[in-house]
């Protein structure tokens, strides 16, 4: 596979990625009692956000979407076509989780890529790729007025998926092509968030033995 294919293989994910991202950013606002202006700033904050203050964090000027309008297109276009298409097609709840997973794993992997062309540690790799994927959600889950998922007390899985596929993509990215890395990678990500959703696939919560909150949740089950 030439150099000039895989550029255009990341190219066409990162599309992908804002297109995904931005349509579960329009979605975020049934019930919100925004008109299409509202949905699609909402759209274009979920799908460019992450992106955005990773390139700002990495001193990358200018940032993705301004280099490339195709992006902030993208995210528009999405918008629009996800506000239309809603307001005759009623969908579930899941709907919104699953697509928020699979731009989770896009963006993560994608993030994971771009900091690692910039030759810098394994743990700011791990870092730019969790803010890639989480940030975008995190802003739009603020101002829809929700906690945002990487935040929830459940201990559902969300941000350590993205960690989780960033790791094997940092120390499998010798052993493995370029593309066939970033799809391994984006599926393991996307698989872990799927496991989290409908699996009951949690992180343990800290809880010290005999605080008042622990003797509470016990008696609620009894």
């Amino acid at each position: 596979m030439t150099e000039m294919s895989y550029a255009d293989f990341i190219y066409i994910a990162e599309l992908v990625g804002v297109a995904v991202f931005a349509t579960a950013g329009a979605l975020a606002a049934q019930g919100k009692r925004l008109d299409i202006f509202g949905v699609v700033i909402l759209a274009i904050v979920t799908s460019l956000g992450g992106g955005t203050i990773r390139d700002i964090t990495l001193d990358i000027h200018p940032v993705v979407w301004i280099a490339d309008t195709a992006y902030l297109w993208t995210a528009i276009i999405s918008a629009i076509v996800a506000f239309v298409v809603c307001r005759y097609i009623q969908y579930p709840r899941q709907t919104l989780l699953v697509m928020d997973a699979m731009g989770l794993a896009l963006f993560a992997v994608l993030g994971a890529e771009k900091a690692l062309g910039q030759e810098l540690s394994p743990l700011i790799v791990v870092m730019m790729a969790v803010i890639t994927g989480c940030a975008g959600g995190m802003i739009r889950d603020i101002l829809t007025g929700q906690i945002p998922l990487i935040l929830q007390r459940d201990g559902e899985l969300y941000a350590t998926c993205a960690l989780a596929g960033a790791v094997f993509y940092i120390f499998m990215e010798p052993y493995m092509s370029g593309q066939v890395l970033a799809l391994v990678s984006m599926m393991i990500i996307f698989l872990l968030r799927l496991a989290a959703m409908f699996a009951n696939l949690r992180l343990p919560e800290f809880i010290v033995a005999g605080h008042k909150l622990e003797k509470m949740d016990k008696d609620k089950e009894k």
